[in-house]
């Protein structure tokens, strides 16, 4: 197998939203299959693939626990007015409420306005009752953990975790299979006919963590390879690519997603695909072996993979 499959790219699926727009530039959710756009697989949606291919695309571990759905969602988002703010269930309340996967989710920021800002938790341990009184009175804002973002900055939400953004942010999000949002407050767009959306508080109250939330602080490193997150669902580290780099997926139980943070890079394995800023290929975990050549000195990459114990 290892001649016939190759680095895959993905042809982009566009979603607007009423905040800005964004692109599902990974996507094995039902209804909304990633096409490949590339080579002998050309057209062929992600989880067709898994269901010809199996192990030999996704990894033995992966295929094992997931079948032939691919068990990764990953975006683009591109923020300008606000995100409202929301919450995901996790996997036993999804299963229990949608028979779907819950939505643990890590944001990477790849560009930041001066106005950005994200918020992230609770700074308080709060209760149903205060919470419910300010969303009512637009006051929710004053209880979370305000970040002003910078690019290059990341953060890992659990479910559970209520979270919003705005401002002029452009984020790379790898998530869970899933795509169940609670609406919990909408910066008073929700009291409008013109502008009010669907929402969600009174199915978002057994989702929430009522605790506060401990912000994280990433240390700045030298080092070549920076683990960023390491959950129950994925882990992800940035490798600095200053010069060629051969790589090996020697025990094959999972795929390796590969998305360019900075500059742009050169990924080979069979052949070749160019991956701009925010680009993405997957590497089949039966391809051992593949290198990343960057094409101007500093370049930034994302490797994400299912943790396979």
């Amino acid at each position: 197998m290892n001649n016939i499959l190759y680095p895959l790219c993905f042809t982009p699926i566009p979603r607007p939203q009423i905040w800005g727009s964004e692109s599902w530039i990974l996507s094995g959710l039902e209804g909304n299959n990633s096409s490949v756009n590339n080579g002998l697989f050309k057209e062929n949606e992600i989880n067709e693939l898994i269901e010809t291919y199996m192990e030999d695309l996704v990894g033995d571990a992966v295929y094992q626990k997931f079948g032939d759905e691919f068990p990764l969602l990953a975006k683009i988002l591109h923020i300008q007015d606000y995100l409202s703010f929301q919450v995901h269930p996790s996997d036993a309340l999804a299963k229990e409420r949608h028979h779907a996967y819950g939505k643990a989710e890590f944001w990477y920021i790849l560009d930041a306005e001066p106005d950005a800002r994200i918020y992230l938790g609770f700074d308080r341990n709060i209760n149903r009752e205060e919470f419910m009184r300010r969303c009512e009175s637009q006051t929710l804002p004053e209880v979370m953990n305000e970040i002003v973002p910078q690019a290059g900055d990341y953060f890992y939400i659990p479910p559970g975790t209520v979270h919003a953004a705005g401002g002029g942010l452009t984020i790379v999000e790898i998530q869970q299979v899933s795509d169940i949002t609670y609406r919990v407050y909408d910066w008073g767009r929700e009291f409008y006919k013109e502008t009010a959306r669907e929402m969600h508080v009174e199915l978002a109250l057994d989702a929430i963590n009522w605790e506060a939330f401990s912000l994280p602080h990433p240390e700045t490193t030298a080092e070549r390879v920076q683990r960023l997150a390491a959950t129950p669902w994925f882990h992800l580290s940035k490798r600095l690519c200053d010069a060629p780099i051969n790589l090996s997926n020697t025990f094959c139980q999972s795929f390796r997603l590969l998305i360019c943070v900075k500059n742009q890079v050169i990924v080979s394995a069979n052949q070749s695909v160019t991956l701009s800023k925010g680009g993405l290929t997957l590497i089949p975990a039966a391809l051992r072996d593949y290198s990343i050549v960057p094409t101007h000195p500093g370049a930034e990459v994302l490797e994400i993979w299912i943790p396979t114990q």
